[in-house]
């Protein structure tokens, strides 16, 4: 059902500091609703995409498109309940959706996720986020394969969503190759043939045009933008959309041309490599107030949400959300002590903040209230604050490295302060103009150690960290980060053998490395789950997290009790990409397994299950998981008596299919196509013949091989080839004993 929810009359709230007979009124965004469109502010001299809440537009991504290349990734609808928790639990307000594929490689016409997106946009406008919807590429990055399937993408798609005003046009993702510099003149008239086609269907929807593949070279994006100026797109509704796949620092070099007048139009990025978070891109995109769209959640797999904001807390970037019930990355409804007299303490400085002439510095030890320590919050507007000083004069933010000056008379966009309210009690202050960073100090000159608008790191007790208090006296105690859970069951009791459900490899004891696990290294790769750990676990395509990069020696640890002795079977969640991985099973230092070799199941994702019966004994033991290396593990499910024998199955499908290469000699390669063939009972199937054709970079049609006990054919072609080759092969046929389903047949493609 497409109905419209009807706008809610905000309420208000009071909101107090505790022991302050002072309040700010807020209001409290409490009832989702409606989103009316989102603008272009204008108030710091260059255009930026506000919400309709005047908020920076911040969110993650979901691929419709098929994926890269076609066919790689299923289009995953979010539920509700985790889109709500985007806007609630997560801060955010925006999804970006590759909702369809432009590619030579992707056959499907336009229309073929009309369903999935009329749902999206609905689930969307529930959950109070703005959408964007653009066009994707497959793969082929760098190109409009073809303008007129694009076209008649908007054609459909533009009408349909016209009147949504949570809904955002992105125009076609990475149109062209690389950087700036490469861009043609085709290309700028490609994208005012977009725009004109766009706007004629959809006059009041904000466009995003340009998503440039990597933003880098300021002069040419700018002359762009001019020349489409010039033949009449408007960008009082429009902008440019950007890519983060540069250096951080020629990635700036490019916006500082864009800040220069409103002429330009306003920048929004919609994509970057979410590594580059802890490496300081999304703080940098929030000094500039420019919205960011994270390259993350493209399998709506909650776990990745968890793994940005493992990403964002490490990296210190805060905002203040839209929702007053949101607490994260800081509060939406923040104490703000309006009319108090305070005393503002720099924890990365270690000291009070006093005035230094007609400047600021951290250095005093313990708040006296003497002339020049105090500050009085002033309401500012819009949820922002001022900050008088002793003087009557207010504190300014100069620009990134410059010291922070208490000159000015009146609040103007320099003395505009959002008071961001930290999980941990503390908060951080950005100003609205002057740089946009948050508090820090000048490293060195003859201004060193004054504070200046140049931080970005607000963690606890970070460089851009304050603290304040109304009464004289010493520092205010810093808040402590949770102590780590004791050695132990990780949820607190032994888990009962047999178990009631699977039991997660990731849920391992409690107690670190060498007590609870071993591993190689400190870090976890995956950094989809319990972050505080060693162990390397990732989110996994079942919707719950895996143990994965298990090198041998590597080792963990559960506290168990097994109700009673006898045979029990183990069922292990196994998938690898390799063919000689195994492990072995110990309780209380007994090995009761021996080796226990696990299939190559064509892809460290390919999940099958593998069956282990194992003598116990009674009572409450350690069971060890030890490893020699090669698989990636999701579950142990443990159940008394022998297994049965696994269901005869009746279909056989592809469960995967992974390409590579040989040497040939010479400099010349022959192509591989490495297939998985599975039972409808999720078994391996030997003795299938699977029949297919090399497509690309070799082409060579009937080539042949059998699988293997693991289900597993490995296809060579007679043909090879020399230099960068990328091969591409298709499944034609499955034959054996068993019906071959092709319909469930997935991955036939690669």
């Amino acid at each position: 059902m497409n109905i419209l929810m009807r706008r809610v009359q905000p309420g208000w709230r009071r909101i107090c500091t505790a022991g302050i007979a002072l309040c700010m009124t807020l209001a409290a965004n409490d009832a989702l609703a409606v989103r009316d469109r989102p603008h272009i502010d204008q108030s710091l001299g260059y255009n930026v995409i506000l919400s309709d809440k005047n908020t920076t537009l911040r969110g993650v991504s979901l691929s419709f498109d098929g994926g890269d290349p076609y066919g790689t990734l299923p289009a995953v609808m979010p539920s509700q309940e985790s889109l709500d928790a985007l806007n609630t639990e997560y801060g955010y307000n925006t999804v970006h959706v590759y909702l369809e594929g432009d590619a030579g490689q992707n056959p499907d016409p336009v229309g073929i996720n009309l369903a999935l997106a009329d749902e999206l946009v609905a689930r969307t406008r529930a959950a109070d986020l703005y959408l964007i919807i653009t066009v994707g590429n497959n793969g082929e990055n760098g190109a409009i394969h073809s303008m007129q399937k694009t076209l008649d993408f908007w054609s459909l798609y533009g009408e349909r969503y016209k009147n949504e005003t949570h809904v955002i046009f992105e125009a076609h993702n990475e149109p062209a190759p690389s950087t700036l510099s490469n861009w043609t003149q085709q290309d700028w008239d490609n994208q005012l043939i977009m725009y004109n086609h766009i706007r004629g269907i959809a006059p009041d929807t904000m466009i995003l045009l340009g998503s440039f593949m990597s933003f880098f070279g300021g002069s040419a994006a700018i002359a762009g933008a001019d020349q489409l100026k010039a033949q009449g797109v408007s960008w009082d509704n429009a902008g440019f959309a950007f890519h983060g796949y540069w250096n951080l620092p020629d990635i700036e070099k490019t916006i500082a041309p864009f800040l220069a007048s409103t002429d330009y139009p306003a920048l929004i990025c919609t994509e970057f490599w979410p590594g580059d978070t802890e490496n300081g891109y999304n703080a940098a995109f929030e000094t500039y107030h420019i919205g960011w769209q994270q390259f993350q959640w493209l399998g709506a797999n909650d776990l990745d949400l968890e793994n940005l904001k493992n990403k964002l807390d490490n990296a210190g970037t805060v905002w203040k959300p839209e929702l007053a019930e949101t607490t994260w990355p800081a509060s939406g409804a923040p104490n703000i002590p309006l009319g108090a007299e305070i005393g503002i303490y720099s924890r990365g400085q270690g000291m009070f903040v006093s005035l230094d002439g007609d400047k600021l510095s951290a250095n005093k030890a313990t708040y006296s209230k003497a002339n020049g320590e105090n500050f009085t919050v002033v309401d500012a507007g819009n949820g922002y604050v001022g900050l008088r000083a002793d003087n009557g004069n207010y504190v300014s933010a100069a620009g990134d490295g410059l010291p922070m000056t208490v000159t000015a008379t009146s609040i103007g966009n320099a003395e505009k302060w959002e008071w961001v309210e930290l999980p941990a009690g503390d908060f951080a202050l950005r100003p609205w103009g002057g740089g946009g960073h948050l508090w820090g100090s000048v490293e060195r000159g003859q201004n060193a150690g004054k504070l200046s608008a140049n931080g970005d790191n607000a963690s606890i007790n970070g460089p851009a960290t304050l603290a304040y208090v109304t009464e004289a006296g010493g520092a205010p105690d810093a808040p402590t980060p949770p102590p780590p859970p004791a050695p132990g069951p990780f949820n607190g009791s032994p888990t009962a053998i047999p178990t009631a459900s699977p039991l997660l490899a990731a849920d391992f004891d409690h107690g670190g490395e060498g007590v609870a696990y071993h591993d190689i290294d400190d870090e976890n790769w995956g950094g989809a789950y319990r972050f505080d750990v060693g162990v390397d676990i990732e989110a996994s395509n079942e919707g719950v997290p895996n143990v994965g990069w298990i090198d041998p020696g590597e080792w963990l640890t559960y506290t168990v009790d097994v109700q009673s002795a006898g045979t029990y079977t183990f069922t292990f969640r196994v998938a690898s990409a390799a063919d000689n991985g195994s492990f072995h099973m110990e309780f209380d230092g007994v090995d009761v397994s021996g080796p226990i070799s696990t299939p190559n199941t064509g892809a460290w994702n390919n999940w099958v299950n593998i069956t282990k019966e194992v003598e116990l004994v009674s009572g409450i033991q350690v069971m060890k998981m030890a490893s020699a290396g090669g698989f990636n593990l999701i579950s142990f499910d443990i159940q008394e008596g022998s297994a049965p024998p696994p269901p005869a199955g009746t279909d056989m499908y592809v469960s995967s299919v992974v390409t590579g290469t040989v040497g040939a000699g010479r400099g010349q390669k022959y192509g591989t196509a490495t297939v998985t063939v599975l039972d409808n009972n999720a078994n391996p199937v030997s003795g299938a013949t699977v029949t297919g054709n090399f497509t690309s970079g070799i082409i060579e049609n009937g080539v042949s091989g059998v699988t293997d006990a693991n289900g597993v054919a490995v296809l060579q072609s007679s043909v090879s080839a020399g230099g960068n080759l990328a091969v591409e092969f298709c499944v034609s046929d499955v034959s054996g004993s068993l019906n071959y389903d092709e319909t469930s047949s997935v991955n036939r493609c690669f």
